[in-house]
């Protein structure tokens, strides 16, 4: 195992891979097994799915989810996108009852992957808002100059974006409150942890239903947003300062 030297500096052969970062990796530094990375980025993929690339802004996946509606909209009854829906469908239709983010703890990242789709169904959220957001994940990825285009960092992004539409536990109730002898109000907002295995379990599930349909249509998204919205910032060349 590769050590730090006692003098305290990192050479290039404990630092981590990832441009720019002079911190150890997980295993010279005896923080983690990673041989090429360093705790801070390990987390970092963790939660976004890429060692470097953070999770895509709401405002930025919104024009992208707006085209691939409206690409919906026009297409609903190919059968590529009937094919999507239905599986889509009969996976929350069957995804068991919602459990409270409090009761989460502990249990598997399968478990926790389904409680998120059961949340999803008494929520309410339409099957086509789902798909539309795998596809609209998928365009923005492709269409930016400047993304990670990785099958885990896809399904992550995927799987956080439909994972926001209903995360948490929410409830409200009466409590009697001593010092003005009335009662009050007392509020519980609990949020499940959007990171780790549980992601790729979200991002899997969506990816078996809505990839082979998103492979197809995504030139179709990326057209359909430059039209309505501009090119993407990426696709803006640099003006070069004298």
């Amino acid at each position: 195992m590769t050590k730090i030297p006692r003098s305290g500096h990192i050479t290039a052969e404990c630092r981590c891979a990832v441009p720019g970062c002079h911190r150890p990796t997980e295993k010279s530094g005896g923080t983690g097994l990673a041989r090429f990375h360093c705790r801070y980025h390990v987390h970092h993929k963790s939660r976004h799915g890429s060692y470097w690339h953070s999770t895509y802004k709401a405002s930025e996946l919104r024009p992208y989810v707006r085209s691939a509606e409206l690409w919906i909209e026009e297409y609903r009854q190919t059968p590529a996108y009937q094919a999507a829906y239905w599986q889509l469908e009969h996976l929350v239709a069957g995804a068991g009852r919602v459990e409270p983010a409090t009761s989460l703890r502990g249990q598997s990242a399968e478990y926790r992957a389904r409680v998120a789709f059961a949340r999803l169904r008494a929520a309410d959220i339409p099957t086509g808002r789902i798909i539309a957001i795998y596809m609209g994940v998928a365009a923005l990825i492709e269409d930016d100059f400047g993304s990670h285009r990785t099958r885990e960092f896809r399904i992550v992004q995927a799987a956080k974006a439909v994972h926001r539409l209903a995360s948490g536990t929410h409830r409200k109730w009466d409590v009697w409150d001593p010092r003005t002898g009335g009662n009050r109000t007392a509020e519980l907002h609990a949020y499940p942890r959007s990171s780790g295995h549980v992601l790729r379990k979200i991002g899997e599930t969506l990816e078996k239903a809505c990839d082979e349909l998103s492979r197809a249509v995504v030139p179709e998204v990326i057209t359909m947003r430059t039209e309505r919205f501009g090119p993407h910032p990426s696709h803006t060349p640099v003006a070069k300062t004298s």
